[in-house]
């Protein structure tokens, strides 16, 4: 009697691990488990003795398998291990308990599209716990029964498409959430979570440029270009920031005004990438900057205007507000930002910013709580305001 069962039919790109977990395996009765690499709907289980596979086999006779219940197939297999099934759930068990020294967790497998929003979803269940955590602990010290430390989530970030990245408060917490998404099946892949060195976040928590900085206005990018290629359009110039604004085909990037003149000398006539033609210019702002600069001497200088033109002011529409907000609240999840003007409505408001910081604006209020609630932000409508 063989000790190897074939199981078919799983979802696609199911992994070792992930077969192990939904299929209730035990790790005292289980010598491997193989998959193909990358994932695939079968998996090989050898089990220790023969009288263990066929208990399985028996027990998991139309199984329905994972969230979907697709139902699989298993067999007795007793030929050699396929060459191509090479991921094993040993080398995932190892990489899980053997992690750096970090705060900083990276999760694979998301989805390509809407990464950071869909990596809030994965996420929904920590914060829960760690409100609730907070709402129990509120009247407890650290030292009395019933008090508990919560996983504690600082900053949630997408470097690229179906990667994140996440900030927790302190290293264990982080190993915490490694055991508890890598593996798991979600949104027909399986995910991998690993801690990371914490430069990898930090690298993407860019400050405000600061007064010597050039902000350049680029079109010709094609939607949803990330702010990785963009970085490669820009890749023999030190970029400072980019900010790429949703369903758009034009960016700002942020550079040193050393270095400002020799992009815009290099790109003046158009540079070709990925079949299109990239343009560069100076923003509207640094336009306005420039002139009053290099204009008549005679003229006398007036002092800047106390509010940009309204084509440099992007209205974003935050929701999911608390009726009692203030403007206090608002202003202050915004102090890394120039702020033009606030309008509170019940449950919702209108802030007004730079539009070139529109990008990292939303990318930073889709991990950010007033009061009990998170904040869902989007540009506004002119139409609809």
């Amino acid at each position: 009697m063989s000790s190897t069962v074939l199981v078919s039919d799983l979802p696609s790109n199911c992994e070792s691990s992930y077969a192990f977990t939904e299929l209730r395996l035990q790790e005292d009765e289980i010598e491997e488990v193989y998959t193909r690499a990358g994932g695939g709907e079968s998996a090989w289980i050898v089990f220790k003795a023969p009288e263990l596979a066929a208990i399985f086999e028996n027990d998991h006779k139309g199984y329905h398998f994972g969230a979907t219940g697709k139902k699989i197939a298993t067999s007795f297999w007793t030929e050699a291990i396929p060459e191509h099934a090479t991921n094993r759930y040993s080398d995932f068990v190892l990489a899980r308990g053997h992690q750096i020294d970090s705060r900083t967790v990276e999760i694979t497998g998301l989805p390509a599209k809407h990464t950071l929003s869909d990596m809030n979803k994965l996420l929904e269940s920590v914060r829960d716990q760690y409100l609730e955590a907070t709402k129990q602990n509120q009247h407890l010290n650290p030292t009395d029964y019933g008090y508990y430390e919560p996983i504690n989530i600082l900053q949630v970030k997408t470097p690229d498409p179906g990667v994140g990245l996440l900030q927790l408060a302190q290293p264990w917490m982080a190993v915490a959430i490694v055991q508890q998404y890598a593996g798991t099946y979600w949104k027909n892949a399986t995910l991998n979570a690993r801690c990371v060195p914490d430069e990898e976040m930090e690298k993407l928590l860019v400050n405000e440029p600061s007064a010597g900085d050039v902000s350049l206005f680029v079109r010709g990018v094609k939607v949803g270009t990330s702010s990785k290629e963009v970085r490669e359009i820009f890749k023999d110039f030190p970029v400072t920031d980019v900010n790429v604004l949703p369903g758009k085909t034009f960016c700002f990037v942020t550079v040193q005004q050393a270095h400002a003149n020799s992009i815009l000398t290099r790109f003046k006539d158009g540079v070709k990438w990925q079949g299109r033609t990239i343009k560069v210019d100076l923003s509207d702002k640094d336009k306005r900057k420039k002139k009053a600069e290099f204009g008549s001497t005679i003229a006398t200088p007036t002092p800047a205007p106390a509010f940009l033109p309204s084509t440099d002011i992007t209205d974003l529409k935050l929701e999911n507000l608390p009726y009692d907000v203030t403007n206090y609240q608002i202003r202050t999840i915004f102090e890394a930002f120039t702020v033009y003007k606030v309008v509170i409505m019940q449950g919702y408001a209108f802030v007004g910013i730079p539009t070139g910081a529109v990008g990292r604006a939303l990318d930073m209020l889709n991990d950010t709580m007033i009061g009990a609630s998170y904040i869902k932000a989007k540009v506004a409508d002119p139409r609809k305001k």
